[in-house]
């Protein structure tokens, strides 16, 4: 074989070397085995591109998060974090990383403009092998880190793609996860989300011997009834036409319940106990940290859905004969192509009375529910220059006013705490839920440090702080039929009507005193139930509506055009205007009941949801009477 030399030679080792394939090592903060103070927020993934660790501390720094990366061999590399300064600019969202120990002269989360980015972190040698990292919160409020990649051999100008399918492809790829998801077996019936609706429903079918899934993102069930949110369940259980329909709501209560906690902030319920409920069920399939991310289709019928795990990113497909979206956000509904409504339907075109003029994408807000209890000590508390500017005349607006039933104390926010009225939901979701965080700990730094009344909260200190929203209002799927304010107001009683709905038009608004001092950037709501309301009102329209207790459609519990879907929770088929008596939890997971029978009546007659309406109707109803029967045909 003929040997190079002289310039030939050093042009073959240029040509090697800039074939070399770039050494990428991307280490995703979600999968750290120990995360120590951080905790995995996945809520906006479906947005920014992953799951997160956020170091929540109320104001305290965090215990550090621990990875691992493995190099394939010795060198330089150039490390990024993807991350976001949320309070920009300048936020204190601020932590470290370190390598083997050795901190990075950067310091992450206190640069850019807001959006998630890739930060330059600088170079760091390694021998190969395993290496340690650590984040080290420098703040204790809510930096956060979703990856760190560590890359050699890439040019100068090289940026990590940051976005959409891009990002998504990429990612799949460094982490060399497999390009289809594994098979994760085939179920009668598949239900995403488990706060009450879906929790129940999957019991409800489950105990009539389906085979069910029950696909949760977070590692806790009850949605905005969990330890996570705390909001109490209120609506009435056991009544007429199908009082059964409480049962399986009675039973999560007695389980899971530890004193008080009807409407507002609760104390923290028994999350592990519900875990307990659903473990006992051998006919039902829990995925825990599981979030749906697609939907595959057989021409208009769902056939499966595809869903990743919110740790380690690993995708299942999961298929079904039947479908439940239980998800709040009508997020399964949405990617299976379902019909459905955001925002407020006008006056104009459906004639209710408490609906505005004409249409708008104005929704009911979300909120972080906070607590402060007292000490035995004296308390500090940051300035956060970064948060709201809140002063005297700011700092309370609004009554019923917490705490109420917890004189423990010395403050407790609830449901009044709401913000994103006028911002999306679904694409605004994470800059609501830190502007939440802004007005929490601009609020606690005022009292604490500048309100005049600063020497009731000298002992005391932050307790607890949801970085869950709780959400009220976004997707709406579409069924057969449209429910409406007319239609409950007068009432108007369906032939199909099997959850009875007791809660009053129950509807928020942005609170005008709160509006003055933050226009467009509103924090705290008003409801007609305010003992000020006439006064505050503006031209809000309607007023307190008290309803007698309405039994909604089924064919609202179904999808117009996914002949296979049902829904239950918030995103059943109403106007805004109907939402409002229809969303609180007792009422959901009635629904969840109620779907989880229709469910098995389907599987067992071989029939679709509407053609269990059209055709089976009077069976339905004596299952709903007595689910007993269904039990019974089980037993046979």
């Amino acid at each position: 074989m003929k040997r190079l030399t002289g310039l030939a030679a050093n042009f073959a080792l240029v040509l090697a070397v800039t074939a070399a394939e770039p050494r990428l090592v991307l280490v995703e903060a979600e999968q750290s085995a120990e995360p120590g103070g951080w905790v995995v927020d996945q809520q906006f993934m479906d947005v920014m591109g992953s799951p997160y660790l956020l170091a929540h501390g109320l104001g305290r720094p965090v215990a550090p998060a621990r990875l691992r990366a493995t190099f394939p061999e010795p060198g330089e590399y150039r490390v990024w974090v993807r991350t976001r300064d949320w309070a920009a600019p300048r936020g204190p969202g601020a932590f470290r990383l370190r390598v083997n120990g050795a901190p990075l002269a950067a310091v992450f989360g206190q640069d850019g403009d807001g959006a998630w980015h890739w930060q330059e972190g600088g170079r760091v040698r390694v021998e190969g092998g395993d290496a340690a990292l650590e984040l080290e919160d420098l703040t204790g409020f809510e930096g956060r880190c979703d990856a760190v990649l560590f890359a050699s051999g890439v040019p100068d100008d090289y940026r990590p793609p940051n976005a959409g399918d891009e990002l998504a492809r990429w990612r799949r790829a460094r982490l060399g996860l497999p390009e289809r998801p594994e098979p994760a077996g085939a179920f009668d019936f598949v239900v995403a989300g488990g706060g009450y609706a879906g929790t129940c429903a999957a019991l409800a079918a489950a105990r009539l011997g389906l085979r069910v899934a029950l696909i949760q993102d977070r590692p806790v069930l009850g949605g905005n009834g969990s330890g996570e949110v705390r909001v109490g369940p209120i609506g009435a259980l056991e009544v007429p036409p199908f009082p059964r329909n409480g049962d399986l709501m009675k039973e999560i209560h007695a389980a899971s319940t530890r004193g008080g906690g009807s409407g507002g902030l609760r104390p923290e319920p028994n999350d592990a106990a519900v875990l307990r409920l659903i473990a006992a069920e051998t006919n039902l399939t829990l995925f825990l940290e599981t979030r749906v991310t697609g939907a595959v289709k057989a021409g208009e019928r769902l056939a499966a859905v595809v869903a990743r795990h919110t740790r380690t990113s690993r995708e299942v497909q999961i298929a079904g004969a039947l479908f439940a979206d239980c998800t709040g956000d009508g997020a399964l509904g949405a990617l299976a192509g379902a019909d459905f409504a955001l925002g407020r339907e006008g006056r104009d075109r459906t004639g209710e009375s408490l609906a505005p003029e004409t249409g708008d994408r104005m929704v009911m807000g979300m909120s972080n529910f906070w607590t402060a209890r007292r000490t035995n000590k004296p308390a500090a508390f940051p300035a956060c220059p970064w948060a709201l500017p809140i002063t005297e005349e700011s700092v309370d607006v609004s009554v019923p006013k917490y705490p109420v039933k917890f004189g423990r104390h010395p403050y407790a926010a609830g449901w009044n705490w709401e913000s994103g009225f006028n911002r999306d939901p679904l694409l605004e979701a994470e800059q609501i839920r830190d502007h939440n965080f802004r007005a929490i700990y601009g609020t606690w730094d005022f009292l604490k440090n500048r309100g005049k009344e600063r020497a009731k909260y000298a002992s005391a200190e932050l307790e607890w702080v949801a970085f869950i929203a709780g959400k009220r209002e976004s997707r709406r799927l579409l069924g057969d039929l449209v429910l409406t304010e007319q239609d409950i107001r007068q009432p108007k009683l369906y032939p199909d009507g099997c959850v009875t709905a007791t809660w009053y038009f129950d509807i928020h608004y942005p609170h005008p005193d709160n509006t003055k001092h933050f226009p467009g950037e509103e924090f705290r709501s008003l409801a007609y139930d305010d003992p000020n309301f006439e006064r505050l009102r503006g031209d809000i329209p309607g007023r307190e509506t008290r309803i007698k207790p309405y039994p909604i459609p089924f064919r609202c519990l179904y999808s117009r055009n996914v002949p296979n879907l049902f829904m239950a929770g918030r995103d059943i088929s109403v106007t805004h205007v109907a939402l409002a008596p229809v969303r609180v939890m007792n009422t959901t997971g009635q629904m969840g009941a109620v779907v989880g029978r229709a469910a098995f009546l389907c599987r067992s007659l071989g029939v679709a949801p509407r053609e269990l309406y059209e055709k089976h109707l009077d069976a339905f109803k004596r299952l709903l009477a007595d689910p007993g029967l269904g039990q019974k045909a089980c037993a046979d």
